[in-house]
């Protein structure tokens, strides 16, 4: 697997870290932090078994609140109840076309999404009957765009399946898919679709690469925009631990596979082999947003589309070669 984060983001980290910022008594000395399920939280899942950024800025409480869905993040972020959150493309997108003000810290990987089936019959999207359900995680989730940009391509109608979607945080889904309870499909990400796929009986009717047409960022991570400015101190150590932990889950593989076993509850050899996939990489350049938020503009979920994926970022990140 190649090393994503590359000498510009260490240019970067290191260049805003000799700007000093005011003490951390004169800013928060709690941080509240959103994760979701699943090893697209690599770096956050490190920073929390790691003491990263307890250990950059002494003195300082990280409260780590795992949440089911980018809109739920966005919610308990617009009530005050999180500071730092993280998630998919698709959410950030559409509550930044709905006057959200908040931009993105960094990306955390590119990761493929799977659509797989527990019903043999259905070989495509044309297969789907209207009584039939497919979970993910939430309404507007990427999982659910990467949902309508096949259905565009093989329906003709990026909305035809929209009915048959139903919200479940990811391990709830992959039980549902297993047991073949509720739901006949899931739209999920790893590890659960790569443990789903080892049931006998369930397969992969798409992945996401294959929609979009190529790697693309999966999650990133993201604050409000007077988030650097009220805690630049902060803010610096954030940047500085995300390049570190995507530097450790690059490097040094057999620790990482222990963190993200721990985390997933699951075996260290196959959370081993993951990281070994090449479809899996962690890297904080952010690839493909305006591709997605030009095609949410399409379908009339969004109103706009940025001039540059940079309008969607802070300044820390923007020398990366994202698109």
């Amino acid at each position: 697997m190649r090393r994503l984060c590359g000498p510009a983001i260490v240019v970067l980290v290191c260049a805003c870290l000799l700007t000093a910022g005011p003490l951390l008594a004169q800013q928060r000395r709690v941080l509240r932090i959103a994760i979701q399920p699943g090893i697209g939280y690599g770096q956050l899942l490190v920073i929390q078994k790691r003491e990263i950024l307890e250990r950059r800025v002494p003195g300082l409480k990280v409260e780590w609140l795992k949440l089911t869905s980018g809109p739920v993040i966005r919610d308990a972020m617009l009530a005050g109840q999180v500071d730092v959150g993280s998630g998919g493309v698709g959410p950030f997108i559409i509550a930044w076309d709905r006057g959200v003000t908040w931009k993105v810290i960094a990306a955390l990987n590119q990761m493929p999404l799977y659509l797989n089936t527990n019903r043999p019959e259905i070989k495509s999207l044309r297969d789907f009957k209207p009584t039939d359900k497919i979970a993910m995680p939430a309404v507007g989730s990427i999982q659910q765009v990467v949902l309508q940009m096949a259905a565009e391509k093989e329906l003709g109608n990026a909305h035809a399946l929209d009915g048959l979607v139903v919200a479940m945080s990811h391990p709830d889904g992959m039980f549902a898919l297993i047991s073949k309870r509720e739901v006949t499909a899931h739209l999920t990400s790893p590890p659960y679709q790569y443990l789903e796929l080892q049931v006998s009986g369930i397969h992969k009717l798409f992945d996401s690469y294959q929609v979009v047409g190529g790697p693309h960022t999966f999650n990133m991570v993201w604050a409000m925009d007077d988030f650097p400015q009220k805690n630049p101190q902060v803010y610096r150590a954030l940047l500085r631990s995300l390049d570190e932990a995507t530097r450790f889950l690059n490097g040094d593989r057999e620790d990482a596979a222990k963190i993200l076993a721990e985390a997933e509850k699951t075996d260290v050899g196959f959370m081993r082999a993951l990281l070994r996939n090449p479809e899996i990489q962690y890297t904080m350049t952010p690839h493909r947003l305006v591709q997605f938020a030009t095609f949410l503009k399409k379908i009339g979920v969004t109103s706009r589309i940025p001039s540059s994926w940079k309008e969607f970022t802070f300044g820390d990140i923007q020398g990366l070669p994202g698109d």
